[in-house]
C-alpha cells in the first residue's frame, strides 16, 4: 500500500475510533510497526493527527480535558478488561470504585447487574450506575475538579472510609517490578491508599502500557492486590513479585 493510500486509511479509522494503536494500525493495514510511525510523524508535523503514547488521535481530541483524552488511549484494551471485571462481580455486590479511566470502563460493563451498593469519588462512575437496575450509589463529596469531575482530598477520603466493601476496583498509572503500584497524582494516590484497607478484595485494572511505566507515587506493593486484570502478560519480573496465579488477562 503506498504512502498517501496508507495515511488516508489512518484518518478513516481515526474518523471512527478517535485514537487507533500503532500496532492496531499496523496489523490492519499490513505493514510495519516502523512504517505506521513513520506516517504518523509525518501526518503530525502537517497537523492532521496527534502523537500520543503508543499511537495516534485526531487534534481535534486535544482540546478536550486530558481525563477525556485518557479514556480514548488504549480504550478497547480498557473495554475487554471492564468486561472482564465485570464478570467477576455478582448482583448484590457492594464495591468501590475509584475515578480511574479504566474503571470508568468497568461501571459502563456493569450496565447489566442489578442491586449492586457502589461507593465512588467519580462523578462519571455515579452517573453510569445510579439510575439503573435497583443499584445504590454513595458518592463521595468535596470539591470536584474540573478535569475529570471526581472528587478527592480530605473530604472524599473521609466519606470513603465510612463504608467496607466486598471488593475495590482500581486503575493505576504505572506497575514497576522494583516498586509495587504507582500512580502520577498525589492526590489519586492518597484516595487509592486510604480505600484500600476498607475492601476485603483489591482488584486492578491495568492496560499492559502501564507496565514498567514511570510512576511518581506509590499506592501499594504486590502483596496488597488480590487481582491484576490486563490485556497482556506483564514481563516476568512483574509475575515473579505479583504470582501468575493472580493476574487474568482479558
Amino acid at each position: 500500500m503506498k504512502q498517501v493510500k496508507r495515511q488516508n486509511a489512518i484518518m478513516n479509522m481515526l474518523q471512527l475510533e478517535k485514537s487507533c494503536g500503532v500496532i492496531e494500525l499496523a496489523t490492519k493495514l499490513g505493514v510495519s510497526d516502523e512504517t505506521i510511525r513513520r506516517d504518523i510523524k509525518d501526518m503530525a508535523k502537517s497537523g492532521s493527527v496527534e502523537k500520543i503514547h503508543g499511537g495516534v488521535m485526531l487534534p481535534q481530541a486535544s482540546l478536550e480535558p486530558p481525563f477525556l483524552r485518557r479514556l480514548e488511549v488504549q480504550r478497547r484494551e480498557k473495554q475487554r478488561i471492564a468486561k472482564l471485571a465485570a464478570s467477576i462481580i455478582q448482583d448484590g455486590e457492594t464495591i468501590l470504585i475509584d475515578n480511574g479511566s479504566t474503571s470508568c470502563y468497568v461501571a459502563k460493563a456493569l450496565h447489566a447487574h442489578r442491586n449492586l451498593t457502589v461507593v465512588t469519588n467519580s462523578t462519571e462512575v455515579a452517573r453510569d450506575l445510579c439510575a439503573r437496575n435497583n443499584n445504590t450509589v454513595f458518592m463521595a463529596g468535596g470539591e470536584i475538579r474540573a478535569d475529570d469531575s471526581a472528587a478527592y482530598g480530605s473530604t472524599a477520603i473521609n466519606f470513603a472510609r465510612q463504608f467496607t466493601t466486598e471488593r475495590a476496583i482500581l486503575s493505576i498509572a504505572s506497575i514497576s517490578a522494583e516498586q509495587g503500584y504507582l500512580d502520577c497524582d498525589l492526590g489519586e494516590a492518597e484516595f487509592k491508599r486510604a480505600i484500600i484497607p476498607q475492601a476485603a478484595s483489591i482488584i486492578m485494572v491495568a492496560d499492559h502500557m502501564k507496565f514498567n511505566r514511570p510512576g511518581v507515587v506509590k499506592i501499594c506493593d504486590f502483596e496488597a492486590v488480590d487481582l491484576l486484570l490486563t490485556d497482556q502478560l506483564p514481563p516476568q519480573s512483574i509475575i515473579d513479585k505479583m504470582g501468575r496465579d493472580r493476574i487474568l488477562i482479558a
